[in-house]
């Protein structure tokens, strides 16, 4: 019954009128439990049906009820499949219907199209959100449509990340989606919350708060329900008691008539006993609904009762079996209750038969109204109900039975719902649901503590199981906490070095997961390094876990020379492993790491291995971690071509799996050596943008300094990003980093003692022992060319002469071959200056770097204005060419330093 909410209709249907002219957008409808949600959408549905459009509806049901990932999203396209043309239905799913199929059986029973065959999680997971997300938009194309899901306070997690998917597309469909939840039931840590918060991000995002209906509603309301004009001292003793919600309303009218409170004589609702009406209303809509089945017979009670552990919703033949009354009984009973709007008859599909409690606070009252034993008894009857009816099925059913079986105090069922709950979370990890898997796999871990306390290698084995969960899941900050230290613990109890081995090499992955590099360097990462290292005697796979920590921990903290033969001792045993996605792992950290001059033949060859080796049977983060080394140490090589092709597989990873992140972060580097500058800083802003959306503000910082600090340094726009950069280098303690953006800022002293400060930290600077990566001592080469420091210039000039190292690839990406020409320039040693520039020259022609070869022929033209005046012509040829560049790509500050030589040459 709808009474009010005028206001609230009209924004809704102005909503799905702008929804209709390719404005899609969400809106969230929030209140109290029966407040009046439901029959607000309702009401809008009717809207849209005179609007030509149609409505497609999923729920969202409360544990102990039917439970699979993405259920309400898969209700709602299944009511949209089952009634369309399969001709239509085929073009609206498009590529994307074998990925669909994967969560929507429906698919392949219309269209007989079968699931697409697993390839990489990240893509997969990917895949299925844009199929789902392009179905429902094509849906809306012929006719707008309203999807509406119920009860989102009951979501799972990987629902709602669906739903944020869908909604950040939503932009030119004609598509408007209405959730409903119980704000009273979200608190801070509730999956919903951190929802809420992403797509408040969103702008198509709004919501509708629904408070208690007025007197006058209440009025109007009871009126409808009597059929005539009601006292005014009913309606507000009603509305005081209920607060004008409309559920309660409604529940105690129902109630005061058949209680026989109020009676209707001679056309008039009259007060039929002598207690005063505001006594005899109970006082809250628990009280209203447990003494409206109190007025239903036992029988009907008992009834209600046992479907009440079923769920919310409950078949027939579940009901049959475990209601221990004759069916008659039992169909009486139900009658009873759909009499007296308790139940509706739901769905009668092939003959199956479901009923539904009309409100989910009558299921509630009457399963918290069972007295404990028997509803332990009657979970044990229910399970066992389900493993009988649907034999065939137990998979899609696993979690409803991992529930039932967990209230048992029996052995062999608590076995059960431990099975039960692995098997529903395998099924949840296999459409990436990875956030249903967790709380699978946490239920599991309870039943299995009642179960056996003492099993700890099974402890063991789920915790592990929840560990990688979650690390898919993105929560690695957890792991690190809480799970992984158990799992430790736990194999070190039962001595199991495999185990022991298996937390380390997941504490590995969670350490990057949430600070990537900069985690080696902490203490955090050193106790997990020294963990591994207790258990490498065990076996090969222990051995390399135990040497790829530690070197990583001592290359991270600057101790290469330690590192670095751990690292590569790692990686040939590795290679005894049958393992690629180790081996994958350990070569891209060496790669990383051998960014030196003394390493380049070895990195030289891992890269072409990589290259060329296959990627099957390697996760594809740990491809993409690959790629980006291999195409940043091409790079460093001066090989553009080669990492172009690397980098593009990357990209394209990155747009099949929607890391748009990613794919930029590509496109600014490349865009920069392209020499669009102004197009690259955009770029880094997108970045930035996104990064912070999806709340990788750390990240976005780092990235956005990477490929965007030269392009702004070039465009004169540098400052603000070199206090930025100076700010988040002490942060980290990349010394040279803050060295060099002091020294651009101006700041000379500073500069020069921070210059003198590592070159005392580091006796073995620019010897054959110092390791230190070519990025670092590039920037500390420009720093002592700014600030004039000549015994370091001189170090690393001999350093990096004839390495084969030619730019910092991908690390605030320079040519170090100019660099090695300025500071001959410095020491007074113009002919090997000419030298190197001539060198940088030719890199940077076959590169396509065109701000530093604009930049190297500026500062040779300078060398010859200086040393070589009888060469004006060359010097005039590197000047214009320089100008002309300078101009092009926006340079300014070069532009106005050769302008001027360019007078002095005309003079």
């Amino acid at each position: 019954m709808f009474v009010g909410r005028e206001a609230e209709l009209k924004l809704l249907q102005s909503t799905f009128d702008n929804a209709m002219f390719g404005n899609g957008s969400i809106v969230m409808v929030v209140g109290e439990p029966g407040i009046g949600k439901t029959s607000l959408w309702e009401q809008l549905s009717a809207y849209v049906t005179t609007r030509g459009g149609k409505t497609v509806v999923g729920h969202c049901y409360e544990e102990g009820s039917l439970k699979l990932p993405y259920l309400a999203l898969i209700e709602a396209m299944c009511s949209y499949i089952l009634t369309s043309d399969p001709s239509a239905l085929r073009k609206e799913l498009g590529s994307g219907a074998a990925d669909v199929a994967r969560i929507v059986s429906e698919v392949t029973e219309k269209l007989a199209i079968r699931p697409r065959p697993p390839a990489s999680p990240e893509e997969d997971r990917y895949r299925l959100f844009h199929a789902v997300t392009g179905f429902v938009s094509n849906a809306a194309i012929t006719r707008p449509l309203l999807v509406v899901l119920e009860d989102l306070h009951n979501a799972d997690k990987d629902t709602l990340e669906m739903l944020i998917y869908i909604v950040r597309n939503l932009s030119g469909t004609r598509l408007l989606i209405i959730g409903t939840y119980r704000d009273v039931e979200v608190d801070r840590v509730h999956p919903l919350s951190a929802a809420l918060a992403e797509l408040r991000r969103i702008t198509t995002f709004d919501r509708v708060l629904l408070h208690g209906l007025d007197i006058g509603e209440v009025s109007r309301m009871l009126e409808n329900i009597a059929g005539e004009a009601v006292p005014q001292g009913l309606a507000e003793a009603v509305h005081h008691q209920t607060e004008g919600n409309p559920l309660f309303v409604q529940e105690v009218v129902r109630y005061l008539i058949e209680a026989g409170v109020i009676s209707r004589e001679k056309g008039h609702w009259l007060l039929a006993r002598e207690t005063p009406l505001k006594l005899s209303i109970p006082e809250g809509l628990r009280d209203v609904i447990g003494r409206r089945l109190s007025r239903l017979s036992e029988e009907c009670n008992r009834v209600l009762s046992t479907a009440a552990v079923i769920g919310r919703e409950f078949p027939l033949e579940i009901l049959r079996r475990v209601a221990g009354v004759r069916d008659n009984e039992v169909f009486a009973a139900l009658e009873e209750a759909k009499a007296s709007a308790i139940i509706e008859e739901h769905a009668s599909v092939g003959g199956t038969v479901s009923y539904r409690f009309t409100h989910a606070l009558i299921r509630q009252t009457l399963y918290e109204e069972i007295l404990a034993p028997w509803r332990i008894r009657l979970h044990q009857h229910v399970g066992r109900a389900l493993e009988e009816v649907d034999e065939k099925r137990l998979e899609e059913r696993a979690a409803e039975l991992a529930e039932h079986f967990s209230y048992s105090s029996d052995p062999d069922d608590l076995t059960r719902a431990v099975s039960y709950g692995e098997m529903a979370a395998q099924r949840a990890a296999s459409v990436y649901a990875y956030g249903e898997e967790v709380r699978l796999l946490e239920q599991a871990l309870k039943v299995q503590e009642v179960l056996d306390p003492e099993d700890k290698a099974k402890r063991c084995d789920l915790l592990i199981r929840l560990s990688e969960a979650l690390l898919c899941s993105g929560e690695p900050r957890r792991v690190l906490d809480d799970e992984l230290l158990e799992v430790y613990t736990l194999a070190e109890a039962i001595g199991d070095d495999s185990r022991a081995s298996d937390a380390c090499w997941l504490a590995h992955r969670a350490l990057y997961a949430y600070m990537a590099m900069p985690a080696w360097a902490t203490a955090e990462a050193a106790e997990w390094a020294e963990r591994a290292q207790c258990h490498a005697s065990a076996g090969i796979r222990e051995q390399v876990c135990a040497d790829f920590m530690q070197g990583q921990v001592l290359c991270q903290v600057d101790r290469l020379e330690e590192g670095i033969p751990r690292l590569y001792r790692a990686l040939e045993l590795s290679r005894q492993l049958d393992d690629r996605a180790i081996f994958w792992s350990v070569a891209e950290r060496c790669i990383t790491f051998s960014l030196t001059p003394q390493h380049i033949l070895e990195l030289e060859a891992l890269v072409e291995e990589l290259t060329r080796g296959s990627r099957s049977g390697i996760p594809l983060q740990l491809v993409v971690d690959g790629l980006r080394a291999v195409g940043n140490a091409l790079l460093h090589l001066g090989q553009r071509k080669g990492a172009e092709k690397v980098l593009d597989e990357r990209r394209d990873i990155f747009e099949r799996i929607g890391d748009h992140i990613g794919r930029l972060l590509v496109d600014a580097h490349l865009t920069a050596m392209d020499g669009r500058l102004e197009e690259a800083i955009d770029i880094t802003r997108r970045i930035v943008t996104l990064s912070q959306e999806k709340g990788l503000v750390e990240g976005a910082a780092i990235a956005a300094s990477m490929a965007g600090l030269r392009p702004r340094i070039y465009t004169g726009r540098g400052l603000s990003a070199l206090q930025r950069n100076s700010e988040m280098a002490e942060a980290y303690g990349e010394w040279a980093l803050e060295a060099f953006s002091m020294a651009c800022l101006g700041h000379m002293e500073e500069a020069a003692l921070m210059l003198q400060q590592i070159h005392e930290a580091r006796p073995q600077l620019g010897l054959v022992q110092d390791k230190t990566q070519a990025w670092e001592d590039t920037m500390l080469l420009e720093v002592a060319v700014i600030v004039e420091n000549r015994k370091v210039a001189d170090l690393l000039l001999r350093r990096f002469s004839g390495s084969g190292i030619h730019t910092t690839g991908l690390y605030w990406g320079t040519c170090v071959d100019r660099h090695l020409g300025a500071a001959a320039v410095l020491l007074g040693r113009p002919d090997e200056a000419r030298k190197h520039y001539r060198e940088a020259i030719r890199v940077c022609t076959e590169m396509r770097f065109r701000p530093e070869l604009a930049l190297t022929r500026l500062q040779l033209a300078e060398l010859l204005l200086e040393h070589y005046p009888d060469e004006k012509p060359e010097e005039l040829e590197h000047l214009d060419f320089a100008i002309n560049g300078f101009r092009e790509m926006d340079m300014q500050p070069s532009l106005e330093r050769a302008l001027r030589h360019k007078e002095i040459l005309g003079a």
